[in-house]
This record gives structure tokens, sequence and C-alpha cells, in this order.
């Protein structure tokens, strides 16, 4: 499938799931097995300093992330989104607090800024519908001013996945989906694209199997059966790492934090 094709696909899927996107969050985020507080508080800590600094979000969403970082930081906020239902959600939600902000309709491979303007960026739950991250990659390294800080966030596989397991099962779910990385694959791709200096964080959360479904399988027509019968195809290893059971799995959000190199 070519890029461009896939771009529409993601925007088709959040066409589709704007309306539904916050209460499917609220459930996996604020849940009893949630992790929402800790992820939003691992970011604020990183981007402490940045008020009245511009921070870019590259897949600002609804501004689940963006909305709290306005309130709490303060910086000068700039959203970034593929999804013009997303982009109308984040506006209503920051429309409500009294500090200006721009939201600005995208794409992270061609970024519609100068360089060297951005203090921080941050993509949560966003890379691993980027088909070619390693140009995304590229836009970010040229809008961040030098040691500027750049906060990735998402589900990555376990490092001992080595099939692939968890890539496959998201790929049958989703056609937006476009990779997994371990945690370990995504501080190296910083690494290689001028990041450096990267503090790693994962944090393990369970996702039941009718969450799957309602958060991604129903958009793509995919049934219940379906996914039940990748489960079954999961070797006695891939059970272990995802602590796999009747009723859903383990999976793994990592948060890497990490700063622009300075040029020699």
């Amino acid at each position: 499938m070519g890029n461009i094709a896939h771009k529409k696909i993601v925007q088709g899927y959040y066409l589709k799931r704007a309306r539904d996107y916050d209460r499917q969050k609220v459930r996996t985020w604020k849940s009893k097995h949630g992790f929402g507080a800790e992820i939003l508080n691992e970011v604020i800590d990183a981007l402490a300093c940045l008020e009245n600094k511009p921070l870019l979000e590259v897949g600002v969403g609804s501004g689940r992330i963006g909305f709290p970082l306005l309130k709490k930081v303060k910086p000068w906020f700039v959203g970034l989104d593929l999804s013009r239902e997303m982009l109308k959600l984040a506006r209503t939600r920051m429309s409500t607090y009294k500090q200006d902000f721009d939201l600005i309709l995208g794409d992270a491979e061609h970024l519609p800024f100068i360089n060297g303007v951005f203090n921080a960026i941050i993509c949560i739950s966003t890379m691993h519908y980027f088909a070619y991250p390693e140009r995304s990659l590229k836009e970010f390294l040229q809008v961040l001013k030098e040691k500027g800080v750049f906060v990735y966030g998402d589900v990555t596989m376990h490092e001992l996945d080595n099939k692939g397991f968890l890539d496959a099962l998201e790929r049958m779910l989703s056609k937006a989906h476009a990779k997994y990385y371990k945690s370990s694959e995504m501080k190296k791709l910083l690494e290689n694209h001028g990041f450096r200096h990267s503090k790693v964080k994962v944090i393990p959360y369970r996702k039941s199997y009718l969450s799957l479904m309602k958060d991604k399988g129903k958009y793509f027509n995919v049934k219940p059966e379906t996914l039940h019968e990748c489960i079954k195809e999961a070797t006695m290893n891939e059970r272990k790492l995802y602590a796999i059971n009747s009723d859903g799995l383990t999976l793994f959000y990592t948060l890497v934090t990490t700063l622009k190199e300075n040029k020699p």
C-alpha cells in the first residue's frame, strides 16, 4: 500500500472514531487498570520549564494531553493532526481555557513551520500510524531548537517478542496501523536520527478483547471470532510475554524523553 493511501485510511478511521474516541480512552486510561495519569505526569515533568515557550504536539487528537499541558505548563501550544474531525474535538475542549493556542491540519512528514522554532515536540500514541517514521523524525529535528526536547509515547512490543506477535495482532484489527516497535528499537531509531540522552519508561497495562474490538476492530468490520483465532495462534512464549488469558492481555506503553543533539 502506498503512503498516501495509508494516510487516507488513518483519516477515515478517525472520521468514524471521533465521536467515540474520548469515551474509549477514558475506559482504557482511567479504569482501575488505567495509566493515563502516570503518562500525563511524565510528560508534564519533561516539559515543566516551557511556560510561554513554543511546544508542538504532533497527533494532538482530541486534546487529551494538550489541554492539561495548556493549563499546567502554560506553553505557547501548537497542535497538529491529520484528522479534521479530531481537531474539532481538540478545539472544543481547549477553547474552555483562557490561554491562546493554535491547531493546524497537517502531516507529520511535511511540517508547516520554520526551522528551529520549537523548544519541545511531543508525539503521543501516534507514531504507530507512521509508515515512514524516519521522515517525521527528520522534520521534528528540523523544527526543534538546539537541545530541544522530544517526548515519544506509544504502545510497544515486549522486548522478547521476536516474531512480532503484537504487531500482527494490531494489523489484523486495524488497517490504519503501520508498525509497533520494541522500546529498544525506538530508542535506537531516535538516536540514529539526531536525538540523545534518552530516558525510557515502560508502563504495563491490561487490555480486554472487548476493548480491542470496540476501539479498533469494529471500524474495520473485524469479527470477534477473527480476533480470538489470532489469540489462539499465540505461542506459549507469546502467551507468557503478554500474560494472555481468556479476557485479555497485558500491553506495554513506552515513554521516551530525549534531546536534540547539538551540532558539532
